[in-house]
């Protein structure tokens, strides 16, 4: 299973612990614990607990494959079309699907909220710019265990189920950073609503119709274009990018924006944020001792606004029932 992790993550378990300690020393003073670089990576392992097992399958074919649609458990459709002509390897050697012994496909889809959190795919280009997701789907493509890509002039079409398909949309692929999700980048390539047969042939799917230039992660967007404003959130003493994790979850999209560590002011920050939203505060963290804390509070964002919040007490099972929920 494919996790990937946020990019403050990487960036702060390097950082001493003293020296946090010190910069974020004179926040206010509430519950006191000594935070421990292993934290973040505990908050991860907790994380990948939250999708189903249904959000991720493996197709295994062999042998010449012909024109054929793979469907998951959730709807999503992945087709594959002239095979002979569509993947090749590493070095850019053509590969046939009727060379493979084992021909693998694995899908992995990500529709809520909770689990863009979990996967680390929060829904921000490169930039930092805020986006609006109608799906997201990871795919990833093996020939007796060695990875394939798209050939440079293929594409591979993807049908993404939506009960309101917007009509604005484009096609991102997820770049990586050291094999960590760094943002989304844009195409330019359109994606289109469309309408196919559900499984009983007899009812219609509806949904978004996208042709993706690459494998790996790809996600039907569009920007949230709204004036924008810095949002920051401070927490209690010690409550740190050592262990903790803090997002924006809006309500009436399919949007979450990690905020970033903010040394300076001792606050987790987010620069883009759109005014007028309606938001959940979500901080994730973990105290030496084992127990883990959760920030849960909603606000409507306004202008440069620093939001309070205090995270509660809860047990390895709430957090996971919440992140879940979301």
């Amino acid at each position: 299973m494919l996790h990937t992790r946020p990019r403050h993550i990487i960036l702060y378990t390097l950082l001493n612990t003293l020296t946090l300690a010190g910069l974020w020393s004179c926040r206010k003073d509430v519950e006191i614990f000594k935070p421990y670089s292993a934290t973040l990576d505990a908050i991860q392992q907790l994380l990948e607990q939250v999708p189903a097992a249904s959000t991720q399958t493996k197709f295994v074919l062999s042998g010449s494959v012909p024109d054929t649609v793979l469907v998951t458990p959730g709807g999503m459709r992945v087709f594959l079309t002239d095979n002979e002509n569509l993947f090749e390897d590493a070095d850019g050697v053509h590969v046939p699907c009727s060379s493979c012994l084992t021909l693998q496909v694995e899908v992995t889809e990500v529709l809520g909220k909770g689990d863009i959190i979990a996967r680390g795919i929060t829904t921000t280009t490169t930039e930092g710019e805020l986006l609006e997701s109608g799906g997201m789907v990871h795919v990833a493509v093996t020939c007796d265990g060695k990875k394939l890509r798209l050939r440079p002039d293929r594409k591979l079409k993807i049908q993404i189920p939506a009960t309101d398909p917007a009509s604005d949309m484009s096609v991102f692929s997820g770049v990586m950073k050291n094999d960590t999700f760094a943002g989304w980048a844009d195409t330019g390539l359109p994606v289109f609503q469309a309408e196919w047969p559900a499984p009983n042939m007899t009812d219609v799917v509806t949904g978004y119709e996208l042709f993706s230039p690459t494998l790996d992660w790809i996600n039907s967007d569009r920007f949230v274009n709204e004036q924008t404003t810095s949002f920051c959130v401070d927490l209690p003493l010690n409550f740190n990018p050592e262990n903790t994790t803090a997002y924006l979850v809006f309500d009436n999209i399919r949007a979450v924006a990690a905020l970033e560590p903010d040394l300076a002011t001792g606050t987790f920050c987010y620069k883009n944020a759109p005014h007028g939203f309606q938001i959940r505060v979500v901080t994730v963290s973990k105290t030496s001792d084992g127990q883990f804390w959760l920030g849960n509070k909603k606000t409507e964002i306004g202008t440069n606004a620093t939001l309070d919040v205090e995270p509660q007490e809860v047990t390895e099972q709430q957090m996971l029932n919440f992140i879940k929920s979301l």
